[in-house]
């Protein structure tokens, strides 16, 4: 969307000349005593294709090298020769040359059985990768409606916007998302309209205190990561919550590593993603939102989304005043 098309709904909202906000009372007061008007509640809205599953570049249905009967691609049933290294699980990268697998594009870690034989009863390799179509498609859809109502705002003629909220939720099924920030937009008393409208997550009370401190929001800076698990045998018996059974071996109940390792990994990358946005500056109100999504026995979908304020010093610490009472009730 370039400058200047706002939808006609858009539009004549903004210029009736009523002003809306998704302030509450306090927060619209401690707006005011800092000299910000509100003049609009400004929104934009972004919506995406969205698909579990990548048809593009070396991937499908399934990263390449996976194999549906468990065992590796074109191998067969026979004795299983083992991998280099540990036979402990978690044990990786692994790298079988008899059966020419290596991991897929983008493995965060591989696993593979403690078995020295295969069949279609187990899994003899697993892996933990990255989705960067689902990140990638987040972003895109967070960046659009946030453009978006960067755009309303400027064209209330605001200086920032307070009290920003994101969604982003399912529609019809898993295959379309749809993206809705917004927020309230406020002008600074006396003060020329900024080259480039700066927004919080933070109002009220939390916005003065910040101020207070010498710090101003910038923007508002978001990322997601979405890991993807692929299965051991290991962690698909885990998973079930029972015991795991090999011939006369039973191993006692125990961390399921991969799925551990899959949720620290999808936080890491989230992390890495906003600290890239940031640059020299910080993060201010952070809050971290996980969403596990089950496939099928062990095989999980684990999507983070990290969020904050971005905030940069601009002044040494100076408090406000204090508030002045201006309403009195006679008892």
């Amino acid at each position: 969307m370039s400058a200047g098309d706002l939808p006609p709904e858009a539009a004549g909202r903004l210029r009736d000349g009523a002003f809306s906000s998704g302030l509450s009372v306090n927060e619209f007061a401690a707006c005011l005593h800092m000299g910000m008007r509100p003049v609009a509640l400004v929104q934009g809205y972004c919506v995406m294709r969205w698909s579990p599953y990548s048809t593009a570049g070396r991937y499908g249905y399934a990263p390449a090298g996976y194999s549906p009967t468990g065992y590796p691609p074109s191998s067969g049933y026979r004795s299983y020769p083992g991998a280099p290294g540990s036979n402990q699980i978690g044990a990786g990268p692994f790298f079988n040359p008899a059966y020419n697998w290596t991991p897929p594009p983008g493995a965060l870690s591989n696993y593979r059985c403690p078995h020295y034989y295969t069949g279609g009863d187990h899994r003899v390799w697993g892996a933990n990768y990255e989705q960067t179509w689902l990140t990638n498609t987040w972003q895109h859809g967070f960046d659009t409606a946030y453009a978006r109502m960067v755009e309303e705002a400027e064209e209330a003629g605001a200086h920032g916007v307070v009290g920003v909220v994101d969604t982003s939720s399912l529609l019809i099924d898993r295959s379309i998302r749809e993206f809705h920030i917004y927020g309230t937009a406020v002008a600074l008393e006396g003060q020329p309209v900024p080259g480039r409208v700066w927004t919080s997550y933070l109002a009220g009370p939390r916005l003065a205190k910040l101020i207070e401190s010498g710090f101003m929001p910038t923007e508002v800076v978001a990322a997601m990561a979405s890991v993807r698990s692929w299965p051991v045998c290991v962690t698909e018996s885990l998973m079930r919550g029972s015991y795991f059974n090999v011939g006369s071996l039973t191993y006692d109940p125990q961390e399921i590593t991969q799925i551990s390792d899959a949720q620290m990994q999808a936080r890491r990358l989230a992390r890495d993603y906003v600290k890239r946005r940031l640059g020299p500056d910080n993060l201010h109100g952070a809050d971290l939102e996980v969403g596990v999504h089950e496939m099928g026995e062990g095989n999980v979908e684990v999507d983070c989304i990290l969020r904050g304020t971005r905030i940069r010093r601009v002044r040494p610490a100076d408090p406000l005043e204090p508030p002045r009472l201006t309403v009195r009730v006679n008892g």
